[in-house]
């Protein structure tokens, strides 16, 4: 009884609704072409791709974003990273450089090469509106002193080259792991800025005799304004082109002994939204692939009753359908992210069956009744 009625009441208010579009064609010609303009020029004007990969993974309410807010007011970088370098929250804006020694060599002969690569990020300069920007301009300052936070690898790799250039060793520089005393007489945790240690035989304090690998952070201030953001963005991008730089034949005295690789804070968003650029092809063959398709499907051997341009018509409906609702979500403050590519295809999908539909029982009418009168019907129906 209820599935009728519901079925009666929407046949009836289709019935009135097509009764009312066939009236006042010009009207639903005209309009809809003119909001698929507005809307369709707003997604060029109000483009914006989304920057917070947890939006897409966690709720704003979700309990480890509250806990690692509390993370951070707890535990600053700056008071934190000397003691335990800990994944409990993300470091912000930040560049980290990756040194890997070729041919299984020791990253602690190599200091100097080491160092000239870090003087090469200290000295990295960004223009912003006519100013240049250096790290030292972004960087998070110590509350001891005021100065750049630098990883204490840094130091000892200092102490290294200036006892090769005493005529020493680098075994003159006491290195224990993961936990060395400097020369300030302060305890740092390096386990988190040398890789693939080993140690020397009989040492008591576990001593560095070789390291294949060395990792350092450039930390930089992300709580500051939005200009300074955007800055610090840039320079992310600049360190990124720097490194590349250092890694290839631009730079040989840079790679001729030294694997250079990066990470900054936008790494992974940057790939995944590389998924979009990649799926470039793969879109434009299934766009073709459903063309192709509607228009077979609305094909017939009889040239008069095939309605090959009515299935494109179908799909060409469908994507301006597409083009406007995506008008409506970026006016609506929406951001784009590459996950949403694969709607307008469900929308076609579900669309073509419905143009496909449409076209069955267009044939089914015209073989029973081959009046125009029993067209307008069916179209009303």
């Amino acid at each position: 009884m209820l599935r009728q009625v519901i079925h009666r009441g929407l046949k009836a208010s289709f019935y009135w609704l097509g009764l009312f579009v066939s009236r006042h064609p010009v009207f639903f010609l005209t309009v809809p072409a003119v909001l698929t303009i507005i809307f369709g020029s707003t997604v060029l004007s109000r483009f914006k791709p989304e920057t917070d990969l947890e939006v897409l993974v966690a709720p704003t309410h979700s309990l480890a974003k509250i806990e690692r807010s509390l993370a951070n007011s707890l535990f600053p970088i700056d008071q934190s990273k000397h003691k335990l370098y800990s994944d409990l929250h993300t470091p912000g804006r930040y560049g980290r450089l990756i040194l890997l020694a070729k041919s299984g060599g020791n990253i602690l002969e190599l200091a100097d090469q080491v160092l000239q690569v870090h003087k090469q990020v200290l000295d990295l300069r960004v223009n912003y509106k006519g100013f240049n920007y250096t790290f030292a301009h972004l960087c998070v300052l110590s509350h001891r002193d005021k100065r750049c936070l630098l990883d204490d690898i840094i130091t000892i790799f200092e102490d290294i080259r200036q006892a090769v250039l005493s005529n020493s060793t680098f075994h003159k520089v006491p290195v224990s792991y993961p936990n060395t005393t400097l020369k300030d007489g302060r305890v740092s945790f390096i386990g988190h800025q040398l890789g693939g240690v080993s140690f020397s035989p009989n040492s008591r304090d576990q001593q560095v005799k070789f390291a294949r690998a060395v990792q350092i952070t450039y930390y930089l201030r992300n709580h500051g304004p939005v200009v300074q953001d955007a800055i610090a963005e840039r320079w992310e991008n600049e360190f990124c082109a720097l490194v590349s730089r250092l890694s290839t034949a631009e730079a040989p005295h840079a790679s001729d002994q030294l694997h250079i690789q990066s990470l900054t804070s936008f790494s992974l968003w940057r790939d995944f939204h590389q998924t979009g650029v990649l799926a470039k092809g793969e879109v434009l063959v299934s766009l073709v692939l459903v063309l192709l398709a509607a228009t077979i499907s609305s094909s017939m051997r009889d040239c008069l009753r095939g309605k090959p341009f009515l299935g494109l018509l179908g799909v060409l409906t469908i994507c301006i359908a597409n083009v406007t609702a995506a008008g409506i979500f970026f006016i609506s403050d929406g951001k784009f992210n590459s996950t949403l590519l694969g709607i307008p295809f469900f929308a076609m999908g579900h669309g073509t069956k419905g143009v496909f539909e449409l076209l069955a029982g267009w044939r089914r009418t015209r073989e029973t009744f081959p009046s125009r009168s029993a067209w307008r019907m069916l179209l009303l129906t």
